[in-house]
Parts: C-alpha cells; sequence; structure tokens
C-alpha cells in the first residue's frame, strides 16, 4: 500500500482545520449579521407603524423648474408600505408606496396575530391590530438587507479564499523544509541497510529533532560496526575456548589421582598384613578391581573428548546410595589411614538413577578435599538423608572452613581457597569441585557450601530419587 508523502500529511489536515475554522466562522457572522440587520429593520417599522398613512405627491407648482425633478418610484421605494385591512384581507385604506402583496398574501396577512413580524414576498411586514376589527400592516421592502447580506457573504467568500490559499503556501513551504532533512536522513538510512556502513548520515537544513536524529542514527551505525566486530572477535574466542576446553578436559585426567591414591592405599594394607578382618581382602581386592575399571573408562572418556570434542554417551542405570556412599568412606579409609571417617546412612532401599562412576567420583572429591583442608586429627563425616522424592549427602569436615565470600567461587575451575585451606601437598589442578558441581548438575541436581556449626565446612549434594 502506498504511504502518504510527509507534506501532504502536514498540509491536508492544516488546510481542513483551516477551512473548518473558517467555514464555522463565517456562519457565525452571517448569522449574527442577519439577526442585528433584522433588529435594525424591525426598530424602522416599529417607527414607521407609529407615523400617520402618507401617499406619493407630485412636485409642488412652486419649485424651480430648474430644479431635477425625483423619479416617483424612487420616492416611494423609501417609503414604507402602510395599509388598513379588515381581518379578511379588503383593503380599507393604503399609505405610503404602494401595496405589492396579492390577495391571498393580504388575506394570510390579515390573519396573523399584533404585534407579529415576518417576511412576505420580498418584505418585512408588522401587523397591529385597530378598533373595529381592522388590521393596521406596516411593510419596509428586504432588497437593501438581501443585498448587505449577498455583499458580506461575498466579502467572506473572497477573504476566505485569499487565507486559505496563503495558509496553503505557507504550510507547504514549512512542509518542505521539514521533509526535505529527513528524506536525506531516510536515504542514509537506506544505503546503511543494504550494508554501506561507511555511508554518513547528514540532514542539511533540518532542525534540532532531525540533528538530534542523525547523531542518534551516527551513534548506532558506530555501535553496530562495533558490534560486528565484537561479534568477530567472539568467533575466534569461541575457537580459542574450543581449545582450551579440550586442554581443560585433558587436565581433568590430572583428578584422578584421588582413586589412584585409594588404590595404592589398599596395596600398601595388603603388604602391611592390615587386611586381616573377616573378608576385608575380598572387599579390598573388589575395590580394587571397581576403581581399576572406572579409572580406565573415565580416561578413554577424556581421551575421547579431547580428540574428537564430542562428550561420550551418558550412562543411566540405577544407583545405591548407601553403596556409594560405603565405597567412598573404605576408599578415603584405605588413602588416608590414619583419618577419622565416619558414616551416616539413613535411605534404605532408596535409589536413584544415573551414571554410578560419576557419583562415586562426585562423592569422592568432596572427601579427598575434606582429608586434604582439615587437620589430621579432626573427624570427616559422611551423611545421607532422603525424603519422598530427594536424597541430600553431606561431607562435614572441622576445618578452617570457607569464607562466605569465596563460597561462589570455589567451584570455578583452577580457583584457589584461602591459603588456610590450601591442599598440604600443594598439588593439584583447582578442578575437583568443578568436576564434582558438573556431574551433580547433569544428574539434575546441586551442591552447596555452608558452615559446620562449630568451625569447618559442609558440603551437601542434593539429588532426585528414582521414582517408584
Amino acid at each position: 500500500m502506498r504511504r502518504m508523502s510527509l507534506r501532504r500529511m502536514l498540509l491536508l489536515p492544516v488546510l481542513a482545520a483551516i477551512i473548518v475554522g473558517f467555514v464555522a466562522f463565517a456562519v457565525a457572522v452571517d448569522v449574527s449579521e442577519r439577526a442585528l440587520r433584522l433588529a435594525e429593520l424591525d426598530q424602522e417599522l416599529a417607527r414607521a407603524e407609529l407615523s400617520p398613512m402618507r401617499t406619493v405627491d407630485p412636485e409642488p407648482a412652486g419649485e424651480s423648474a430648474t430644479s431635477t425633478p425625483r423619479p416617483t418610484s424612487e420616492l416611494a421605494a423609501d417609503l414604507p408600505v402602510q395599509l388598513t385591512l379588515t381581518q379578511a384581507g379588503a383593503v380599507v385604506a393604503t399609505g405610503g408606496a404602494a401595496s405589492p402583496f396579492s390577495l391571498d398574501e393580504l388575506a394570510e396577512i390579515a390573519a396573523q396575530p399584533s404585534g407579529t413580524t415576518f417576511n412576505v414576498n420580498g418584505y418585512r411586514v408588522l401587523v397591529t391590530a385597530l378598533p373595529e376589527t381592522l388590521v393596521r400592516v406596516t411593510a419596509l421592502s428586504l432588497s437593501g438587507f438581501e443585498a448587505a447580506i449577498a455583499a458580506l457573504r461575498g466579502t467572506l467568500a473572497l477573504g476566505g479564499l485569499v487565507i486559505v490559499s496563503i495558509e496553503a503556501v505557507v504550510v507547504w513551504v514549512l512542509a518542505r523544509r521539514i521533509a526535505t532533512p529527513i528524506a536525506a536522513v531516510s536515504a542514509g538510512v537506506s544505503r546503511i541497510a543494504d550494508g554501506e556502513l561507511d555511508t554518513a548520515v547528514w540532514a542539511p537544513g533540518g532542525s534540532r529533532e532531525v540533528t538530534m536524529l542523525t547523531h542518534d542514527v551516527g551513534r548506532m551505525v558506530a555501535r553496530l560496526r562495533a558490534a560486528l566486530a565484537e561479534r568477530e572477535q567472539s568467533a575466534a574466542d569461541a575457537t580459542r575456548a574450543r581449545d582450551d576446553l579440550r586442554r581443560l578436559l585433558a587436565d581433568v585426567a590430572h583428578e584422578v589421582r584421588t582413586p589412584l591414591t585409594a588404590l595404592r592405599g589398599y596395596s600398601e594394607l595388603y603388604q602391611r598384613g592390615m587386611l586381616t578382618e573377616t573378608g576385608a581382602l575380598d572387599r579390598a581386592m573388589t575395590r580394587i578391581g571397581e576403581e581399576s575399571a572406572r579409572l580406565h573408562l573415565l580416561v578413554d572418556s577424556i581421551l575421547q573428548t579431547a580428540r574428537t570434542g564430542d562428550a561420550p554417551a551418558a550412562v543411566r542405570e540405577p544407583v545405591e546410595i548407601a553403596r556409594v556412599i560405603r565405597n567412598v568412606v573404605d576408599d578415603l579409609r584405605a588413602a588416608f589411614p590414619g583419618r577419622r571417617i565416619d558414616e551416616r546412612v539413613d535411605v534404605p532401599d532408596r535409589s536413584l538413577v544415573g551414571d554410578r562412576a560419576q557419583l562415586h567420583q562426585a562423592v569422592l572429591n568432596l572427601g579427598a578435599n575434606a582429608c586434604r583442608h582439615s587437620p589430621a586429627d579432626s573427624p570427616i563425616t559422611f551423611e545421607a538423608t532422603a525424603s519422598t522424592d530427594r536424597v541430600i549427602i553431606r561431607v562435614i569436615d572441622h576445618g578452617p572452613g570457607i569464607p562466605e565470600s569465596e563460597r561462589d567461587k570455589i567451584f570455578l575451575p583452577f580457583y584457589r581457597s584461602d591459603p588456610a585451606r590450601a591442599r598440604l601437598d600443594r598439588d593439584g589442578a583447582g578442578l575437583g569441585l568443578t568436576v564434582t558441581e558438573q556431574i551433580v548438575f547433569e544428574h539434575d541436581g546441586r551442591v552447596s557450601v555452608s558452615e559446620t556449626p562449630g568451625g569447618g565446612a559442609t558440603f551437601a549434594i542434593e539429588l532426585p530419587l528414582a521414582s517408584n
């Protein structure tokens, strides 16, 4: 659909408003002038009605023969029509100018109430009742009135035409001055939309608003160019980020040292002859086999991701929470034989769906951190409680704790906490908590840290239970 130009949009409403306003003004002036002149004519009728009836006589004989005689018709036109009628409309007496009314009109006039003023056959008529059922009629011609009104209307029409013409020219010039800068801005923006981002938007002779518009458009284009450059930079950064991710996944392989330490612990326990309890040796061998298989699978997954950039498919199977925590506690006791590690598990016959190896690693990371960052003579406690649909695993230590200002940062890759809570061996890549958070997130859970009553840190893993 073709839209109206700005010039026409400015011109047409202004002209329409001027025309409507002038027409209303002209009508008001016409009505007012007619009412005023009719009032004056009615006053003249009232004076003529009080004057005695007279007839038009010829020039007196003694008047100079050299003077120009006044025509009888002109003299009669200046005089009112004065008639005396019966109620049936019959003329009883006449005076002034000759009667211009027909018999029917006289009958209609005589039938009007006394004091009525109205128009008949181009005359303004005043009817007054007389004694003996007679009616006195006084009439003045409306020719002068109509001529004056016609002249007024002609003046109004001519004046309106002149005013509308002048206003049309003024509005057209103003609309052109407004539209020309906007058209220049529109042309520049159109070129920018076509991809010519170096186009300068300039509006010659524009108003302050148009100048502000051109300035804003220029700033917008500058920001657009900056955004495009930033997008190109972001693409380059994304490429580097993918490379960093592959290096990160390769670094995650170093986080397998904790389960390796557990394997070494089981080996040392065996070498020292400390697996003398009933079933202890079988349990240790079972754990060594499970951890070896898990480490092999973990290293293969990391290397595959580092080579191809595609993570292996997630494993989803029923996992017993109590068994995971018991295995983690056994591993830590083997890795840290001098530590007191307690467990309080209250989730009988409850399980969730997930990757057993990943969940084991997530809980083991928290336990290994607690062992490394807390005094050797302080206990480490594993708690597990369950509600109707969720299970919460807590790892509680009594070490220096984690300041509240750092609790949102410790899950970031490579973040090092306060030196008071640093690793005793100064080793590690700082990825244990990051890996734990990622595993918990993939299992639709969340991990958090809070202060242990009496001092220390409590890490909590909240996971959804499998539906029955």
